[in-house]
């Protein structure tokens, strides 16, 4: 048990095995049972238990784990200054004073749409949650939750965000609650249940309002001000935008931003998902993913939702009547070029050919990252803030796509040439230059001189002619 002082910290046992990288992992990683007795079901419901069984699978890429251990990161540091020891702890619920940080951050998560967003906040919140044993004080009836996952809906205001976190004691029988006093209210509650970090997830929900970016800035600022961390997810077109709200709201809302990148076609995270998602099929599956793993992500652009809808779709085109054949990339290539599967080609041609195109980035804002960077560190224990930068190379996702459109032996060129960035280069035959006389500096004396080599020239060429107009040699 670790001390802080002299006190036992109470809290410490939510980072059991999560101290290093292979322990997150196996925390994060799901793999559920393959659903049995497919070949008995209508299409219809063995296309539904499968996709049910893809979406529960989360295996953890390397940009999806230094996330969640950069968050794991977040809530220790949280947990360290504001629970300092259980005497500490009892005396902030007591005189109903808790600790709130002045200068509490706020983190973005961004990125393409199925590139796994929502997957990896659910992962951290697990990674966390399993390790929640008893409570801080015994004496504080109250069930611990260090994190908080907020999934929005369509909301007009902040109020019904707000009543979902309050002690259900306290909203009973009150409809309306002033805003100071369910403010007060949440940062005794959630600093009872030892909350350090609120998730809000599904943000685009809210963004049918007229004044959507508004009453998204509003409800992150009263979240901020009730003491744990906020860490809220976005697709690309709410950073746009957010983009144009006033300087004072970008500085809160997109100091520290993460963008999360879909996988490349060469990685063998991509070739565990495909396997994963093979091994699900229980045998109705007949892919390689050896050798189709390019193809696949060609026509997914590496994006898991899209691969679980397309392979989805495969498996509707091989199961017209009854499940009684192996799906086969003759299929997947198939539900690729149906009317199904239209909206996703488009979404995955325009990311192809987005770098191209500045045009098509005005367009299609829901695929163009409207800033980019890199993941904040963590030297000295504190997260370093990531500030936007614009003017960025393309994002991660238009270059993946773009190399796997390569063929076998296009890809093969390139990865020699990322083998050897040094190449060294053909000996040219050296060349003789002749360098031109410097031209003498123009000034009156030089514009004279020529004045009067030309009067000369003139008057010369006057003579001779008069001379050969006498007959004159």
């Amino acid at each position: 048990m670790s001390r802080h002082g002299n006190a036992v910290l109470p809290w410490i046992h939510w980072f059991d095995g999560l101290d290093t990288d292979d322990g997150l992992r196996d925390r994060v990683t799901h793999l559920v049972t393959a659903p049995q007795g497919l070949s008995r079901d209508a299409p219809v419901v063995a296309c539904g238990r499968i996709l049910d069984a893809w979406k529960a699978t989360y295996i953890p890429c390397a940009a999806h784990l230094a996330f969640i251990r950069q968050l794991v990161d977040r809530v220790r540091l949280n947990a360290m200054s504001r629970i300092t020891s259980v005497s500490a702890y009892e005396a902030s619920i007591y005189a109903r004073s808790p600790v709130v940080q002045s200068d509490q951050e706020i983190w973005g998560v961004t990125g393409l749409a199925g590139c796994g967003k929502s997957s990896a906040t659910k992962a951290f919140l697990r990674a966390l949650s399993s390790g929640v044993k008893g409570g801080i004080a015994p004496g504080v009836q109250a069930p611990i939750e260090p994190v908080i996952r907020i999934e929005m809906q369509a909301q007009r205001s902040t109020r019904p965000v707000l009543r979902s976190l309050a002690n259900p004691v306290f909203i009973a029988g009150r409809k309306n609650i002033a805003a100071e006093e369910m403010s007060q209210h949440l940062r005794q509650w959630l600093y009872a249940k030892g909350t350090q970090v609120l998730l809000v997830d599904e943000m685009q929900a809210m963004t049918r309002s007229h004044q959507s970016t508004t009453l998204i800035a509003n409800l992150i600022g009263d979240l901020n001000s009730l003491g744990p961390a906020v860490v809220y997810v976005f697709n690309y077109s709410l950073g746009h935008k957010l983009l144009t709200r006033p300087q004072e709201d970008k500085d809160r809302l997109l100091a520290n931003c993460l963008t999360l990148d879909p996988p490349l076609a060469d990685d063998r995270h991509w070739q565990a998902v495909l396997d994963e998602y093979v091994r699900l099929g229980s045998g109705l599956i007949n892919i390689d993913t050896k050798h189709n793993a390019h193809a696949l992500h060609q026509l997914t652009g590496g994006l898991y939702r899209l691969l679980r809808i397309l392979l989805r779709d495969a498996c509707r085109i091989a199961w017209p009547l009854k499940v009684d054949r192996a799906v086969t990339m003759d299929d997947v290539r198939a539900a690729y070029q149906s009317r199904a599967y239209a909206s996703q080609r488009g979404d995955v041609d325009a990311l192809r050919s987005l770098h191209f195109s500045g045009l098509l980035s005005e367009k299609r804002r829901d695929l163009s990252a409207p800033f980019s960077g890199p993941m904040p560190s963590t030297e000295g224990g504190k997260i370093a803030a990531t500030k936007p930068m614009f003017n960025q190379p393309p994002p991660a996702a238009a270059v993946h796509l773009l190399e796997s459109a390569l063929n076998a032996d296009e890809r093969r060129v390139l990865s020699k040439l990322r083998a050897s960035p040094d190449m060294p280069t053909v000996a040219k035959p050296s060349t003789n230059v002749t360098r031109l006389p410097r031209r003498p500096t123009v000034n009156a004396e030089a514009l004279l001189a020529g004045a009067r080599l030309l009067s000369d020239g003139k008057k010369r060429g006057t003579v001779q002619k008069v001379d050969v107009e006498n007959g004159g040699d």
